[in-house]
């Protein structure tokens, strides 16, 4: 059982994935990557993360005007008895990870600094 539950979910990532790559046509969408899909149990919710490279909250209010089409072409796509609800959210995850490097590389610069100033 667990095992079917764990195909529905890949099915519906993948052709979400493929929806938002072929037929999404959004005016001046920046580039963006699907970072992960979650599903829930019941298959009545999938949050879409996703990362832009400019201006995210402005591209993701965007990709949240079009999840009626989104969840539109994934009904045409699988065969359940209710298509999930589509929400897109925004993996702010490289730019956490980002500010984490830069301060602990601030951290090596000081702590060399202060090995230079022992010696």
């Amino acid at each position: 059982m667990a095992n079917n539950v764990e195909k529905i979910k890949a099915n519906i990532s993948k052709n979400i994935r493929e929806i938002m790559q072929y037929e999404l046509n959004i005016p001046n969408l920046d580039f963006f990557t699907i970072t992960d899909i979650d599903v829930s149990s019941d298959h009545s919710y999938a949050k879409v993360y996703v990362s832009f490279l400019k201006e995210p909250t402005k591209n993701i209010e965007k990709l949240n005007k079009v999840k009626g089409f989104v969840r539109k072409a994934l009904a045409s796509r699988i065969k359940l008895r209710r298509t999930p609800e589509i929400s897109f959210i925004l993996d702010d995850s490289f730019f956490k990870m980002e500010k984490l490097d830069n301060l602990l590389n601030k951290d090596k610069v000081e702590l060399e600094e202060m090995k230079k100033n022992n010696n």
